[in-house]
């Protein structure tokens, strides 16, 4: 009834007490509130402003009226709604994080404040979307060890968006701050990408931590794929480092490439 009396005053002129009528329904029934707003802001030149009536809903608490009407207002995705976008994430974010989550999943908007809404995600503990918001590699870094809540999958692919140097970066921070839990995604994100991020490096990074038990299931899925020497070394060095006899012995009878000498004294060392 207040909708279709909207839409006649529009064609004819007249100006009814729109606040007035906006606050009665507001007592009475919210979702009717929440519906009559829509048409307003749809009235060209809507005699209430889209900031006025999300003030209503918000000054009475009402966040999923306040969401409704924002989310039918705002389809269009215009960039002079920027702040209108980045209001309805902020208040989804702050008390009701799931939605805020579904409604970046949709990919409805696209002017919002990212640095503002990535700090929100991070606060409201959504992680993977703090990381796809945020741009500077301090702040990925802080965001990606919260790997205890993050789906791996997710974060496998993120890893996989980033620059080799970035990707590095985030490997040896998972590792510094737990790499017992860490490794073996650490291990899962260096096989993925090996091209990309370069063996050198991640071999490099493994190393560093001497990690062998990384190192043997990393080079493990690389060895077929190499004819350095070195790398075959590496491999049989980290298999005997964590106890993996049999496999040292099948390398050292199958392969062609490592070095017999450095291999033979090194193991003879290792009894």
């Amino acid at each position: 009834q207040f909708e279709e009396h909207v839409k006649y005053s529009g064609q004819v002129g007249h100006k009814p007490d729109y606040m007035y009528i906006m606050q009665s329904l507001l007592m009475s029934n919210p979702q009717a509130a929440a519906k009559l707003a829509v048409t307003i802001a749809q009235q060209p030149g809507p005699p209430v402003d889209v900031n006025t009536i999300t003030d209503l809903f918000l000054q009475r608490n009402m966040i999923r009226e306040a969401t409704s009407f924002l989310l039918e207002v705002l389809k269009p995705n215009l960039p002079e709604q920027a702040m209108l976008q980045t209001k309805v994430l902020e208040i989804n974010l702050v008390t009701y994080p799931n939605v805020a989550d579904a409604i970046l999943a949709n990919n409805m908007f696209t002017h919002y404040d990212r640095p503002r809404v990535a700090q929100l995600c991070e606060k409201a503990g959504l992680y993977m979307r703090a990381l796809q918001h945020y741009s500077d590699l301090s702040d990925i870094k802080r965001v990606i060890i919260n790997t205890h809540a993050i789906e791996p999958q997710a974060l496998v692919e993120f890893c996989g968006t980033l620059s080799p140097e970035w990707a590095l970066a985030c490997l040896k921070e998972m590792l510094s701050v737990n790499a017992q839990q860490n490794l073996q995604l650490v291990v899962q994100i260096a096989k993925e990408y090996t091209e990309q991020i370069g063996s050198s490096g991640i071999i490099d990074l493994l190393e560093e931590f001497k990690s062998y038990e990384g190192l043997y299931f990393y080079l493990g899925s690389y060895l077929a794929f190499s004819e350095d020497p070195d790398v075959h070394f590496k491999y049989i060095e980290a298999a005997t480092k964590t106890g993996q006899v049999k496999e040292v012995e099948r390398v050292t009878r199958e392969s062609n490439f490592y070095d017999p000498e450095k291999t033979k004294q090194f193991l003879m060392e290792a009894k």
